[in-house]
């Protein structure tokens, strides 16, 4: 009997995902009974090649993701080339893993009052450049989603370093670093020439699902990304709760079209890879020792730091915010602290906060 275990537990998970692609398959071709569609068509995908922005929506999908992972396993391979086996290394192993736990939404809200015209970081210049407004710039759902990929960097950087510390024992790390000492290579050279090779197979998976959740994140897109036009993953979500019910045949399109972008990031990325690993393979061969390292290991460790700094200031300010009074820029604290807006919100949030429980 314990035999058909492992059957069904792939049955319990492939099916409902199997489920739910054919029944968004299906509409997009135009196929969707309940709504009159009975016949195959390519109506729903002429209808969602005839929306405005969909090209600068697909962009931002595709090279954002790609950028915010391709940062995030940077400074995270970094930083463990750097630090690994300090003190350093484990006091932020201590930061990051609680980090890890904080909700999406919940760091780009934090993330966009820590960095919004008005919002910490402005007021604190605002006190030495003597401004008495915020300034007039685009930074929280900037055209670019310069936002969007700084929110993301912020929340997979304690998630792939927990991925890369459950590798570095398999490694041998250790032992790799000592003779890599041994033979005169500095730190960081050492292990990106001997360790990461062996590291980076271990947690490839993880890596592409990360790029996964960027190039198709709903939520934190919804508060740190542009809105004309927004990310494709966000449009669809638009237009699947449209009271238009003919507009499901579009937006399952459309959502086709976000896993094909997905597949294509992916390709992107493995196809990268054996890039790198290629001219890796030369730079690894090359005698090259790199012993004065400890301006890549002073970067390394500061952008560590900002990221999980910003993750934890922006915890901060939306408490502060949550009980803030009047609050004019550009003071750096409320002039006043109120419980008002917990009383009111906690009444018309009381059904949605006992479903979420």
């Amino acid at each position: 009997m314990l035999r058909f275990v492992p059957i069904l537990t792939i049955v319990l998970m492939i099916g409902p995902v199997s489920a739910g692609l054919i029944g968004t398959v299906l509409p997009a071709f135009g196929i969707l009974p309940a709504l009159g569609g009975t016949t195959p068509s390519l109506d729903p995908w002429q209808a969602l090649f005839a929306q405005p922005g969909l090209g600068a929506s697909i962009r931002l999908s595709f090279v954002n993701g790609l950028i915010a992972t391709a940062i995030s396993v940077a400074i995270v391979m970094l930083f463990c080339a750097a630090w690994q086996g300090t003190r350093i290394f484990r006091a932020m192993q201590r930061v990051l893993s609680p980090i890890l736990s904080v909700p999406h939404a919940t760091a780009a809200f934090g993330l966009a009052f820590l960095i919004a015209p008005s919002g910490w970081i402005v007021r604190l210049v605002a006190q030495f450049a003597g401004w008495d407004r915020p300034p007039d710039i685009a930074i929280i759902h900037d055209p670019w989603g310069m936002a969007l990929i700084a929110g993301l960097v912020a929340k997979e950087i304690p998630f792939l370093f927990l991925m890369t510390l459950s590798a570095l024992p398999q490694a041998d790390t250790d032992r790799t670093a000592q003779v890599t000492a041994t033979l005169g290579y500095g730190k960081t050279a050492g292990w990106f020439k001997a360790t990461l090779p062996r590291v980076y197979p271990q947690i490839r998976l993880p890596v592409l699902a990360v790029l996964a959740y960027s190039t198709s994140v709903v939520d934190v897109a919804i508060i740190l990304a542009p809105t004309t036009p927004a990310p494709l993953a966000v449009r669809i979500l638009g237009w699947l709760s449209d009271p238009d019910l003919g507009l499901r045949f579009m937006a399952s399109s459309a959502a086709v079209l976000q896993l094909l972008i997905v597949i294509a990031a992916m390709v992107v990325w493995i196809a990268g890879e054996r890039i790198i690993g290629a001219m890796g393979h030369q730079w690894a061969e090359d005698g090259h020792r790199f012993r004065k390292d400890s301006a890549v290991r002073g970067a390394s460790a500061l952008m560590a730091l900002v990221a999980a700094g910003a993750v934890v200031l922006g915890l901060v300010v939306l408490l502060v915010w949550s009980v803030a009074g009047f609050w004019a820029f550009p003071d750096l604290l409320p002039r006043g602290f109120s419980l008002r807006l917990w009383a009111r919100e906690l009444d018309a949030i009381g059904s949605s906060l006992t479903t979420t429980l």
